[in-house]
């Protein structure tokens, strides 16, 4: 059994080294891994640079799980269909495929938006493609399933895909009016009456005068002059919530509380809203217009509509996996990092490799993780590739 020492400044924005135990996949780099039909076209993608792709996102993975308290020995193996035998391992995998599929559609379609690579960002992928091979030892290269020629490809096609990704969505964004992305903030407090145990399920029947004591703290808090200050003298804890102004239907919120904050100014409180079968709600609307939250919804609405043309380009393409060939490449060999310091203002990766900037001042690819936000929204995050694994469906890699 060997031990590497994967070096990966300049590929993904990390500092230091990262070993790596195990004793490789067997597989046959040439072997065709996905074979794409198109109306003029018919091209495949190896096994070799699918399995570069997949152990370099396990690297990331195994990398920085550990400090959310996953167990790198059995995350990979955990069932995320609860039950059907559907694993980590698989999801991730999934992901992958879809990913790289994705980076030759988009590719297919750079010129219709006047993108190709400069001669500074090809300069600078070379440049972090040879670093990467030079810092890496011949068998940790052999471990990790990394080519020249893979390096640079996918730091190529990252690249295209952020290029034509921001074109899309600076496009977008003159279709987008104020209406669109408008959002109200409010803060909310719910006093359960359902009596349910989020936790087991079970059910406590309160009596007449429990329900009528919590029906009291809902009024003492609408009636109140300072809605935090009586929220923490009840003893209880407020959220905040944004939707879009004038929507007529939400996913998360029960829409008798969204009608009831169209009728607030900011810094009004509702009267007690009672959900039934839930309990009672009372509001008090903090923004009218929340500047972060509307700047939120339009991003996102931006990020939809690549996503969705996308999906429209992808529908073109007969895509064709190998699955004999995909389950040779396996994550039982594991990744362990070493503690590092972060060069500055660069995130912990939880998503797949960004591309490099079209500034082309670096070719870093950097990994972004979604910050927890304490206000919900209405608008669902990019599914961009890999999520928490709690959260995983489909896209886990780019």
């Amino acid at each position: 059994m060997k031990k590497a020492v994967l070096k990966t400044t300049c590929v993904a924005a990390l500092a230091g080294t990262v070993l790596l135990t195990g004793c490789g996949n067997k597989i046959k780099d040439s072997a065709t891994l996905i074979t794409i039909k198109g109306e003029n076209t018919k091209e495949t993608i190896t096994l070799g640079y699918g399995n570069f792709v997949a152990r370099y996102q396990q690297s990331l993975y195994e990398q920085f799980y550990p400090m959310m308290g996953y167990d790198v020995s059995t995350m990979w193996s955990q069932d995320m269909m609860g039950g059907l035998g559907y694993s980590m391992e698989d999801q991730t995998k999934s992901g992958i495929i879809t990913d790289i599929e994705q980076m030759y559609v988009v590719k297919q379609h750079a010129a219709d938006y006047g993108i190709t690579l400069s001669d500074e960002q090809n300069k600078a992928i070379a440049d972090a493609t040879a670093k990467f091979m030079s810092d890496n030892s011949k068998d940790t290269l052999e471990e990790l399933g990394a080519t020249e020629e893979y390096v640079k490809r996918y730091l190529e096609e990252k690249t295209i895909y952020k290029l034509v990704e921001t074109a899309v969505e600076d496009a977008e964004d003159a279709n987008i009016t104020e209406d669109d992305c408008w959002m109200r903030t409010f803060s909310y407090v719910q006093i359960d009456t359902s009596g349910t145990d989020p936790t087991t399920g079970t059910v406590k029947e309160y009596t007449d005068e429990e329900l009528a004591a919590f029906k009291d703290q809902a009024d003492s808090i609408a009636a109140a002059s300072d809605f935090d200050a009586e929220v923490e003298a009840q003893e209880l804890t407020s959220s905040t919530y944004s939707y879009l102004k004038g929507e007529e239907s939400d996913e998360k919120m029960d829409m008798a509380i969204i009608s009831a904050a169209e009728e607030l100014e900011e810094g009004d409180t509702s009267d007690v809203i009672e959900v039934e079968g839930v309990g009672y709600y009372v509001i008090h609307l903090t923004s009218d217009h929340d500047e972060d939250a509307s700047a939120d919804k339009k991003s996102s609405l931006k990020t939809d509509a690549f996503n969705s043309l996308v999906d429209t380009w992808m529908s073109a393409y007969e895509f064709t996996l190998d699955d004999d060939q995909w389950a040779k490449v396996t994550f039982t060999d594991h990744f362990k990092s070493k503690p590092v310091e972060q060069p500055e203002e660069t995130e912990a990766p939880a998503d797949d490799a960004e591309a490099t900037d079209e500034s082309t001042e670096s070719t870093e690819v950097t990994e972004d993780e979604d910050s927890a936000e304490e206000t919900e929204t209405t608008e669902d995050t990019a599914a961009d590739s890999e999520e928490t694994p709690e959260e995983s469906t489909d896209e886990t890699a780019e």
